[in-house]
């Protein structure tokens, strides 16, 4: 039976003591942690100790995200990447996802190249699964990819100029609409993630391409580490596994069949739930969830 794991990305508003309440009450296996954000999600002792109050252990961390910065962690991708890695020893997580690198990451591009694969085998007990990222287009062509790659200015004014390919409308050709992703400088495709020994699914990014996640198994011929499983709607990612379009039961069947081992994360934005702050409310879905997904796997 495979596991099925909660991650904190689900309920991030969460301080971690009433997160971890809510993964043990719910009855999953495990919890996934997005670490860096800030101190308590860098305090290693801290999640040893909730994961034996709770007895619920941490079985997979999350690199912080690129764009983060803190003085309590490097700035620079792979470095972050390393110091996840040290920390899934210390917790006993063996798995840790990376985001793959974009077309700006060129220092972190070239890192994962030339050097993920001899750290990875330096450290075998800790797969490192490079995670698939959305698909957007931008407006206003390449002026408008580096207005948005201007980090300075506040997401919410720049996520305005974009949108994900399975949102595209005829009307959007008149702003010139391109990748904001340079492909031909990036490490997001398929054939591109499949070099490396291992790679993350996650299911709602596989949305914004407009791919079925059951036929992008298909393309997959390196190593799964790991799956992030939730539902996509039009524009609207991490949605829970029964909001959107895309037919999770037959993705879950089909890795089954590829004798998957790894364990699954349910991985949704707070705001797909009914109600994320009610714990009655939240934990029944969760609860439900999980049973979809065991179900699912097992048919």
């Amino acid at each position: 039976m495979n596991e099925v794991y909660l991650s904190h990305g689900s309920l991030y508003d969460y301080q971690l003591m009433p997160f971890f309440n809510m993964a043990a009450k719910c009855g999953f296996n495990g919890v996934e942690i997005i670490v860096g954000r800030n101190e308590e999600m860098s305090n290693i002792s801290y999640m040893k100790k909730l994961s034996a109050d709770f007895k619920i252990p941490v079985k997979v961390l999350h690199c912080p995200f690129n764009s983060w910065q803190s003085d309590l962690w490097p700035k620079k991708p792979h470095e972050k990447l390393i110091r996840t890695v040290e920390m899934a020893y210390k917790l006993g997580a063996g798995v840790v996802v990376a985001h793959t690198a974009l077309s700006e990451d060129r220092e972190y591009k070239d890192w994962l190249i030339n050097e993920l694969g001899g750290f990875q085998s330096k450290h075998p007990q800790v797969k490192i699964g490079i995670e698939n990222m959305p698909r957007r287009y931008v407006l206003f062509g390449k002026l408008g990819r580096v207005f948005f790659n201007y980090k300075k200015l506040p997401f919410k004014i720049r996520r305005k100029i974009i949108y994900d390919i399975a949102a595209h409308l005829p009307k959007y050709n008149k702003f010139a609409p391109i990748e904001l992703d340079d492909f031909t400088n990036s490490l997001n495709s398929v054939e591109l993630l499949n070099k490396f020994k291992y790679v993350t699914i996650d299911t709602t990014h596989l949305g914004t391409w407009n791919c079925a996640p059951h036929e992008y198994l298909d393309k997959i011929t390196t190593g799964i580490a790991h799956v992030h499983l939730s539902n996509y709607k039009i524009s609207l990612e991490h949605r829970t596994i029964d909001d959107g379009i895309m037919d999770l039961a037959k993705f879950l069947s089909k890795l089954r069949k590829r004798n998957y081992g790894g364990g699954i994360t349910i991985e949704t934005d707070p705001h797909s739930f009914e109600n994320h702050r009610s714990f009655a409310i939240t934990s029944k879905k969760l609860i439900a969830d999980i049973e979809f997904i065991r179900s699912s796997f097992n048919n």
